[in-house]
């Protein structure tokens, strides 16, 4: 097995993520101990194979336990897409494709859970399909600046955030199935559509806190 890195305490300087900054010490720990024969891909595999199971379970699960299963899958897809990046940087085993599976696999789970959201809930309103549509255009604007600057520009709130946040809603949508409410002198939805509104005020934050920090590095490098 490999042994612990006790240098790995933090993640990337372009990573803002808050659950990535908070729980990547514990999580090296714990990866540093995976043997070295389990490739990294295979972590990102098991990923996306979480990611789509929640998007199937959502759409296509009547039963009300579903909420709670979604909850567990979340969380397992966003561990083993957390821990796939450490393993392989612990054992050297960073690749382009590794890469590029990880970002390809984040892009098609967080498109599928939304193809379910649409789906399960009928989503009709403008509003809630634009909040959608926004959160994947963010998906396209990290990707391109990270093929324009070299690196990947990751939000305080970030997809960690994002998706350990989901996985909270489920659990409350599990435990509190009939609550409804509204923001402001938006519709009255449920926990889960409510969740979808702050999207329109979580991703153009993000998308502008990107375009900063990129902005301010290239400055900082020209001078």
């Amino acid at each position: 097995m490999s042994q612990p890195n006790t240098n790995a305490q933090s993640p990337v300087s372009s990573n803002r993520d808050i659950f990535d900054r908070l729980l990547y010490p514990l999580l090296s720990k714990f990866v540093a101990y995976i043997p070295r024969f389990i490739h990294p891909n295979l972590l990102t595999l098991g990923a996306i194979i979480s990611a789509c199971a929640t998007a199937l379970v959502f759409a296509f699960s009547p039963a009300p336990t579903a909420y709670l299963y979604c909850a567990v899958l979340l969380l397992l897809w966003i561990v083993l897409d957390s821990c796939d990046g450490i393993h392989a940087r612990n054992t050297g085993q960073c690749s382009e494709f590794g890469a590029f599976l990880d970002h390809v696999g984040d892009a098609f789970g967080i498109f599928a859970l939304h193809l379910a959201f649409v789906y399960r809930l009928d989503i009709h309103e403008p509003i809630l399909v634009g909040a959608l549509l926004l959160r994947q255009a963010m998906n396209g604007w990290v990707y391109l600046i990270q093929i324009h600057t070299g690196k990947l520009y990751i939000p305080t709130v970030g997809w960690s955030f994002e998706i350990y946040t989901l996985a909270g809603v489920m659990m409350a949508k599990f435990f509190f199935p009939d609550t409804t409410f509204s923001l402001g002198p938006l519709p009255e939805l449920d926990i889960i559509g409510n969740m979808l509104l702050i999207y329109y005020i979580a991703v153009p934050m993000s998308l502008a806190e990107i375009g900063i920090v990129v902005y301010f590095s290239h400055r900082k490098n020209s001078l």
